[in-house]
Formats: C-alpha cells, structure tokens, sequence
C-alpha cells in the first residue's frame, strides 16, 4: 500500500504492515509541534489512527478498506524530539467492523499514548454514495 499524501506530509513511514499488525514511524520536527514546544497531539492520534486501520486493511482482501467509526486515545507523556513508533492490531475483525488496539512509543521505548478504535469495514478504498449513508 503505498503511502497516502497527508501521511507524506506528517513524515509518517510504514515500517511493517502484515498479518493484522502494522508499524509506522516518524521522525519529529519543528512542524510537528504545538505551540507548547512539545508534540501536537494530533499527531499522536493520526499516527494511531492510521496504524490502526492499516492493521485493519492488512487483515482484508485485496481491494477492500475501512473507516474509523470510533476512536479513543489516552495521553500520557509530552514528546519534544526524537522518534515516534506506532504499533497497531487489529483484534477483531467481523463481517462489517474491525476492533483494534495500538501504542505509541517515544524513542527511549516509553509509552507516550495508547489508542483503541472501531472501523467500519468497506467493500473498496473508496466508498461509494450509498456506502456513505
């Protein structure tokens, strides 16, 4: 899967994406940060958020995609250099949704944030009108 272009433009790298599990890093600059000097947590979130439907999309047949329908992230420490890795999983998958869990480590190994979510399982990347409703 190659990468998408918001995921090119956070710097966000697919390390490992296989067997439900996926793997993604980024490496902290100057635009990643709030105005707090530390990592925005929005980053934080797209980088679980996007690991974990590619976990999901591992899991799937060629062609088919998914959509977060719910997601939930706790924060536990500031990041302010260094390298992010998130790792993903996805440990349910249905006929329709997919339920995964996932956790961002700082570059010293320590859990920075952990996210679970929900997705909606779709019959193509792209969804249709109809899908959509």
């Amino acid at each position: 899967m190659a990468n998408m272009e918001f995921t090119r433009f956070l710097g966000m790298e697919l390390a490992r994406m296989e067997d439900g599990e996926c793997e993604m890093t980024l490496a902290v600059e100057s635009r990643h940060m709030s105005t707090a000097e530390r990592v925005h947590g929005g980053v934080f979130f797209t980088m679980l958020d996007t690991a974990m439907g590619r976990a999901v999309i591992s899991r799937l047949p060629e062609g088919r995609g998914c959509a977060t329908i719910e997601a939930k992230i706790n924060y536990f420490r500031p990041v302010q250099e260094g390298e992010l890795r998130a790792f993903a999983k996805c440990v349910n998958l249905s006929r329709r949704t997919a339920y995964t869990e996932a956790e961002l480590l700082d570059s010293e190994g320590r859990v920075i944030a952990k996210a679970t979510g929900t997705f909606m399982l779709t019959d193509s990347y792209r969804q249709s009108d109809r899908e959509r409703v």
